[in-house]
């Protein structure tokens, strides 16, 4: 898998050179304190997170970090663990959980790597993906996307408790008929409504 390096090491850096609603747009709203649902990487930096994100999270509190460029988005990506962006950690800081959507670089492997510090929704999340057809695989805590680092942004909320999915771009490229396109809402097919359904499952289990 591809290592990515970061271009900037924190949000200040970001904002100091990006323009917000040009670059990148923060879109926010608050639904309660039980759960966020967030991406630091959404837009044009891991296309197709946005749109999984925005069908899932009607009911939930969401986060999203949406780059907006024609090209080059992944000039935006922070990774995890230094994101600090302050509407994110505000909000992270005042839910009692997070679950959190990314994108990996795997183009070929319609797969899902589930992660995260809430070890039991993380396990029934792969348990109900399989379920419905769809590859999906817990991590170790020794593994590179396993979600459980203590300064990851999705294990600041007030439990410690996260879900972290790394979806691969070619299950993401699964979800639309034209993936290629700027914007690719509208363009969502069957098999993106029967993975967000099963997500939707196990939001459920937070209430």
């Amino acid at each position: 898998m591809k290592q990515i390096i970061d271009t900037y090491q924190n949000y200040e850096e970001l904002s100091a050179h990006e323009r917000e609603g040009i670059d990148y747009q923060i879109l926010h709203e608050r639904k309660g304190d039980q759960l966020l649902v967030l991406s630091p990487h959404a837009g044009g930096i891991e296309p197709g997170v946005s749109e999984l994100i925005h069908e899932i999270a009607s009911d939930e509190s969401m986060y999203l970090f949406e780059g907006l460029k024609v090209k080059g988005n992944h000039v935006l990506h922070i990774t995890s663990t230094r994101f600090d962006e302050p509407i994110c950690i505000s909000l992270v800081h005042t839910h009692h959980y997070t679950f959190a959507l990314h994108g990996y670089e795997e183009t070929e492997v319609l797969q899902t790597l589930v992660g995260g510090t809430d070890r039991e929704k993380a396990a029934e999340t792969v348990k109900r993906l399989t379920l419905n057809g769809f590859q999906a695989l817990l991590l170790s805590e020794s593994d590179r996307f396993s979600g459980t680092h203590p300064h990851n942004i999705n294990n600041q909320c007030l439990t410690g408790k996260s879900v972290q999915l790394e979806i691969s771009q070619a299950q993401r490229r699964a979800f639309f008929q034209d993936f290629r396109r700027r914007y690719r809402r509208d363009t969502q097919n069957e098999q993106f409504y029967r993975y967000t359904n099963v997500l939707k499952q196990v939001l459920n289990l937070y209430e």
